[in-house]
C-alpha cells in the first residue's frame, strides 16, 4: 500500500510541486500588501467587517457640530474683530489661500470677505438721532453689531427658495446644509488666517444599527433654568449644544419636542427695539436678528427629514412657518431701506449703517428679481403662501392629532389676515372653515391659542357660525380682526421683560 502511495506522489510531483508554489507565492502576495507602511496600502481579504459597509444604507442623518462666526449676545466684544489683522499679500490673510477658491462658487464670498476686512476702519460707528425717551437700555443702543456677517452671511435665506414646494426645501435641506457649513468654514478660516478647521462631516447611518432612544425628561423648571444661562451665548452656540446634547433623545416621547419649541421662542427668537427717528438703526438691528434665522432654518430643516411625523418634528415646523412669518417682516424692510439710501444725506452715507445696508440692498437685488418680488405687495404674497404650505405640511403629517387645533388656528388666522391685506372676501370665508374644524378635533399636546380661539368662537356662536364672511357685521370682523393682532401682547410683555432683565440691563 506505501509503495502505492509513492508511486502516485512521484507520479505526480509536478503537479504537487506547482500547486505548493502558486500557494506560497499568493501568501507572500497577500502578506506584504496587507502589511504595508504605506498609508495608501491595500488590504486584500481583508477582515470581514469591511464589507458590511457595502450594505450601509443612507437612511439616518447626523450632524457633525463646528464653531461658526455669527451673531453675538450680550457677551460680545464691543471692539472690532478684524482691528489689528492685515491681509497677505495676494493670498487675503496671512496663512489663507484665496487662489484655491479662484473660479468656484465660493470666489464671490471670498472677495466679500476681503471687501468688509476693514469695513470698521472706513466708516464711522456713532450714535446719533437716538430718542432719550425711548425706553431702550443703554446697553441695547451700544451692543455689538456683526456688520460683517450682515453683509457676508443671508439675513434673507428663505428668499432663494421661497418659490418652491415646501416640500422639496425639505429633500434638498440636508444638501443645504452641507453648503451652509461649508460657508461657515471658509469664513472661520479666512478670520483665523489658517486653514486648520476640521473638515465638514455627514455621517450616516443604517437606521436599525442606532441604538434605542431614551425620553428627555426635562421639566419646566430645569428648561429655564438651561436657557437663562446660555441666553447670553452666540446663537450658533447655543444651537449647535442643543443640538449635540439633546437631539438624540426619543422625538415623541418625553420633553424634547417642548424644550425644541422654549429653545427658539425664548432664546433664538429675539426682539428688535426702535429707539432712533433714523430707520437705519432699527433696520441693522432687525437683520442683525435675522442672522440666527439662517442657522436655526438650515439645521432645523435638515434634522426634519428624518422628525417628520413626530411630535418634536410638528415643533419645529412652527418654528419654521414663523421664521418665514419674520423673514417676509424682515423683507419689508428691505423695501424701506430702498427708500432711505434714496435719500440719505452725504453724512449718513459715511456711517457703518449706511454702508452695510447698502451692500445688503445690492445683494439681494438680483435674487428679488429672479423671483419676480419688486414690493412689499408681492413679498407679502410669495410669503403668505409658503407659510400656507408649510401649515398644510404640519396639519398632515402631525401623529395623533398632536397640536392639529394650533396647526389649524395659524391657518385660519393666516387665511384671515391675508384675506383683509388683498380685501378678498374668500379667503376670510375660508378662514372661518378652519375656524370651525378646531373644536372637532381630538385633544392631543397644548393647545396655545386657546383663550384666542374661545374669544373667536363665541363672537361666531352669537353671529349664527356663519359660513360666508359677508355675513358677519364689520364690528364683528373688527373685533375678531384685533382678537387675532393682540393674542401675544402678554407673551411678548413677559419676553420683553426676561431680555431686560438677562441682555440689557439699565444702568441704576
Amino acid at each position: 500500500m506505501l509503495k502505492g502511495i509513492s508511486n502516485i506522489l512521484f507520479e505526480n510531483r509536478f503537479y504537487i510541486a506547482f500547486y505548493f508554489s502558486v500557494v506560497s507565492h499568493i501568501t507572500i502576495i497577500i502578506y506584504s500588501f496587507n502589511n504595508s507602511d504605506s498609508v495608501y496600502q491595500r488590504v486584500l481579504c481583508g477582515p470581514s467587517w469591511i464589507y458590511a459597509l457595502e450594505d450601509e444604507k443612507q437612511l439616518s442623518f447626523e450632524m457633525s457640530l463646528g464653531k461658526n462666526n455669527g451673531e453675538s449676545g450680550a457677551e460680545s466684544s464691543t471692539e472690532d474683530p478684524n482691528e489689528g489683522e492685515e491681509e497677505g499679500e495676494g493670498e487675503g490673510k496671512e496663512g489663507f489661500s484665496k487662489g484655491k477658491y479662484k473660479g468656484s462658487q465660493w470666489e464671490e464670498l471670498v472677495q466679500n470677505l476681503e471687501g468688509t476686512s476693514n469695513l470698521r476702519k472706513q466708516f464711522r460707528n456713532d450714535y446719533d438721532q437716538i430718542n432719550e425717551n425711548s425706553g431702550v437700555a443703554d446697553s441695547y443702543i451700544k451692543r455689538h453689531r456683526d456688520f460683517e456677517d450682515i453683509i457676508i452671511k443671508d439675513v434673507l435665506p428663505t428668499l432663494k427658495n421661497i418659490r418652491d414646494p415646501f416640500k422639496v426645501d425639505i429633500e434638498s435641506a440636508e444638501d443645504n446644509l452641507f453648503l451652509h457649513k461649508e460657508r461657515n468654514r471658509i469664513i472661520e478660516e479666512f478670520r483665523k488666517g489658517e486653514e486648520s478647521t476640521q473638515p465638514i462631516t455627514m455621517k450616516l447611518s443604517k437606521e436599525g444599527d442606532l441604538p434605542p432612544r431614551s425620553p428627555l425628561s426635562m421639566p419646566k423648571e430645569d428648561r429655564t433654568k438651561y436657557l437663562d444661562r446660555t441666553l447670553k451665548q452666540k446663537k450658533e452656540k447655543q444651537l449647535d449644544e442643543f443640538i449635540s446634547k439633546f437631539m438624540g433623545y426619543d422625538p415623541n416621547k418625553g420633553d424634547l419636542n417642548l424644550f425644541v419649541r422654549d429653545l427658539y421662542y425664548e432664546n433664538l427668537q429675539r426682539l428688535a427695539y426702535p429707539f432712533s427717528n433714523d430707520m437705519s438703526y432699527f433696520a441693522i438691528d432687525y437683520f442683525q436678528e435675522n442672522l440666527n434665522k439662517e442657522d436655526f432654518l438650515r439645521q432645523m430643516m435638515a434634522a426634519l427629514s428624518s422628525q417628520l411625523g413626530t411630535n418634536t418634528g410638528t415643533e419645529i415646523l412652527f418654528t419654521i412657518e414663523n421664521i418665514y412669518y419674520i423673514q417676509g417682516k424682515a423683507l419689508e424692510q428691505y423695501f424701506r431701506v430702498r427708500e432711505y439710501l434714496k435719500h440719505s444725506t452725504p453724512e449718513q452715507k459715511q456711517t457703518l449703517r449706511y454702508e452695510t445696508l447698502r451692500q445688503v440692498e445690492a445683494k439681494s437685488k438680483k435674487l428679488l428679481l429672479e423671483k419676480k418680488i419688486t414690493n412689499v405687495i408681492e413679498a407679502e404674497e410669495a410669503y403668505a403662501k409658503k407659510r400656507l404650505d408649510i401649515l398644510d405640511t404640519l396639519i398632515k403629517n402631525t401623529p395623533n392629532h398632536y397640536r392639529e387645533r394650533d396647526g389649524l388656528f395659524e391657518k385660519a388666522k393666516l387665511l384671515w389676515e391675508f384675506g383683509q391685506w388683498k380685501q378678498d372676501p374668500k379667503l376670510q370665508s375660508d378662514a372661518l372653515k378652519y375656524f370651525y374644524k378646531i373644536p372637532k378635533v381630538p385633544k392631543n399636546g397644548d393647545f396655545l391659542n386657546q383663550n384666542a380661539f374661545d374669544s373667536i368662537e363665541l363672537l361666531l356662536r352669537e353671529a349664527g357660525d356663519p359660513i360666508d364672511v359677508s355675513s358677519l357685521s364689520e364690528q364683528t370682523k373688527n373685533q375678531i380682526e384685533y382678537i387675532l393682532r393682540t393674542r401675544l401682547e402678554e407673551a411678548m410683555t413677559k419676553k420683553k421683560q426676561r431680555e431686560d432683565r438677562l441682555l440689557w440691563p439699565k444702568n441704576k
